[in-house]
């Protein structure tokens, strides 16, 4: 009888771990994403990737020295996403007028390194060559000025809530031009490190360490718009999305919820 017993209890310990294996197996990635704290129940849009809930300008509960930029986030790998959006400006605009508050609410944002110096390097002269004359600005003293909407999509890399993330932020912009402003759309990556908040531990472009470009698929789209400027970002739509992800991976991209279409 007690052979019995061990007998039906060796059956069910191995009913019991197939069951765990079938449902492990049959996990969705949505629901692993669900799981990792990143946003799930997404429908495609208009040019066919994901949106998700996620806004540009949400997500934090207070804002930076600069009295705009969003912080104070949850830690969930969703507020990495808004994070990343809402940090991006502070990562590529220039603004001759506003650069050395800018390069301070960046130095609140940051987790002191090397990448520091080579993100504010181009800004560092730009700002500077502007302010004397020797190249030009629009609008108030503006050499690059990002709109994250324009772009609206966003590639999570990777993401560990409270701990990690590497996020790419694909998004228009307005350069300097020998007349008005000229459009043009690129891509941010940054790593995000948790210490009571998303910090910027490191981003792209850095001269000296290809540690973060080898963990990405690709640098992510990036270029002019051409023709003649006309001061605005075009809405981006089909026939840019096919000219910018030419022989780029769409995979992972996701669309914030308030991009421009």
């Amino acid at each position: 009888m007690k052979k019995n017993w061990k007998a039906l209890a060796a059956i069910a310990a191995v009913l019991i771990i197939v069951a765990i294996a079938v449902v492990l197996i049959n996990l969705r990635p949505t629901d692993q994403a669900t799981q990792s704290g990143t946003d799930n129940g997404m429908v495609a849009g208009k040019l066919g990737f994901p949106v998700s809930k996620i806004n540009i300008g949400e997500g934090g509960t207070k804002t930076a020295g600069d009295s705009k930029t969003p912080i104070g986030y949850s830690g969930t790998c969703d507020s990495a996403a808004q994070a990343a959006a809402n940090y991006t400006p502070i990562l590529r605009d220039v603004n001759s007028m506003t650069w050395e508050k800018q390069k301070a609410t960046l130095n609140s944002l940051a987790i002191t390194g090397p990448w520091i110096k080579d993100a504010t390097l181009l800004g560092d002269y730009s700002a500077d060559a502007a302010a004397k004359g020797t190249v030009p600005s629009f609008e108030g003293g503006w050499v690059d000025q990002t709109n994250v909407q324009a772009g609206g999509l966003f590639r999570m890399v990777s993401c560990e809530p409270k701990k990690a993330a590497v996020v790419q932020v694909f998004f228009g912009g307005l350069g300097v031009g020998k007349t008005l402003p000229e459009a043009f759309f690129g891509t941010k990556t940054m790593e995000l490190t948790w210490n009571g908040d998303w910090k910027i531990s490191n981003a792209l472009p850095r001269t000296e360490d290809t540690e973060l470009q080898q963990r990405l698929k690709d640098e992510g789209p990036s270029g002019g718009v051409g023709g003649t400027p006309t001061g605005k970002i075009p809405t981006f739509d089909d026939a840019l999305m096919a000219r910018y992800f030419k022989d780029l991976s769409k995979e992972g991209w996701v669309e914030y919820a308030n991009a421009t279409r």
